[in-house]
């Protein structure tokens, strides 16, 4: 049964209560309870009322069974970290790699050794003002998602009650509008990039493909017409990593990703002549992984006086900027990208479009006139 227990007197042979050994030292009254299981738990308060409140709350969170034992929240936030890394199955390879990062390098180093019990908000809140000195915003907040992933998964295995990652103030994120290279830019980058990532450059320019689709195409994914005026590209799957010999494929970015893409008779005889395996190869012949290929961006990159974060992705902006200039919707740059739907697209390109007011006007201007004389 529960009960309060008063660890400063005990009741004497003349049943008046009388001092015990303890009078005086912590707090006095005791909260005394089992769990389901039948262990007996204590925790001490300073009143009799908090005990008996906190009796009636393990009562009542025992009945509806919301109850978490005391010691289930001992275990380390790295501890519980780990556990929901190796619940990440569903996740792609550098999605995890990604994560993996993250832990190790911003959450564990401030919160990994506190008990999960010991986290409430303001210890979240401070840790992530702290990395906010440090690091950009969305950094920031990838590491805040992660780490509010894992608390989401102390609460399932009834560790904690709740999650301490409610109501965090996470530093903005100002979206600069995306400023597309010109086409005398690209064909510099071609240029100068090292032979075997030229044929890379012009298919991404040419398709908006990303990285990983450009470097896993392999030609059974490219369909030549007959007169060799054009070709289908299916986008299914993308390089994950493997080695240079031993590349492995994995799924795309979403499953809106998968798309077929048209390209013309210009871009199918810059891809040379079709042969078996990666369209995409290294020096040595075998796959490109992302490092080279980011080692071989910044090469070409560098001295043109490109931006130190730019990469790969700049060609599918400057693919996605050729189709807005050719008049062409939303829904259909989307699909051409692989965006799951339009409103990704203009999120990120809808700056790009003719402003609606002028067309607006000019459709509008001079259609009605006054009369001459």
């Amino acid at each position: 049964m529960a009960h309060v227990a008063d660890r400063w007197t005990t009741p004497g042979p003349s049943g008046r209560r009388v001092r015990t050994d303890r009078y005086g030292t912590g707090m006095r009254w005791q909260a005394v309870w089992h769990e389901p299981d039948g262990t007996r738990r204590r925790r001490s308060f300073t009143t009799k009322d908090a005990a008996q409140a906190h009796l009636e709350h393990v009562g009542v969170s025992q009945r509806s069974g919301t109850y978490v034992p005391p010691d289930r929240g001992r275990i380390t936030v790295a501890e519980m970290a780990d556990r929901w890394l190796a619940e990440q199955v569903h996740q792609r390879a550098t999605s995890l790699d990604v994560a993996r990062r993250r832990l190790t390098n911003t959450i564990l180093p401030t919160l990994g050794g506190y008990a999960l019990a010991d986290v409430d908000r303001g210890v979240v809140q401070r840790a992530v003002t702290a990395w906010s000195r440090d690091l950009a915003p969305t950094t920031v907040r990838v590491a805040y998602v992660y780490l509010a992933g894992v608390f989401s998964l102390a609460v399932e295995e009834r560790r904690i009650v709740a999650s301490p990652c409610r109501r965090i103030n996470l530093p903005p994120v100002d979206r600069e509008p995306v400023i597309p290279l010109t086409v005398a830019q690209v064909q510099e980058l071609v240029d100068r990039l090292w032979t075997p990532y030229r044929r890379m450059a012009v298919l991404a320019a040419a398709t908006g493909m990303r990285s990983g689709e450009l470097r896993g195409l392999t030609w059974d994914r490219v369909a030549i017409a007959p007169d060799g005026a054009s070709a289908q590209v299916r986008v299914d799957r993308q390089l994950v990593g493997g080695s240079a010999a031993a590349p492995a494929w994995g799924p795309l970015k979403t499953t809106s990703s998968r798309r077929v893409i048209s390209i013309g008779k210009a871009t199918v005889d810059d891809l040379g002549e079709p042969g078996e395996g990666l369209v995409v190869r290294g020096a040595r012949g075998g796959a490109v992984n992302r490092e080279r290929a980011s080692e071989a961006w910044r090469h070409a990159a560098r001295p043109m006086g490109l931006s130190v974060r730019s990469g790969w992705h700049e060609l599918r902006h400057f693919h996605a900027s050729l189709l807005i200039s050719q008049g062409l919707s939303p829904v259909a740059v989307a699909h051409r990208l692989g965006h799951k739907d339009a409103t990704e697209t203009l999120r990120t390109y809808g700056h790009l479009w003719p402003d609606d007011d002028e067309r607006m006007r000019d459709a509008t201007d001079g259609v009605v006139r006054l009369p001459l004389g």
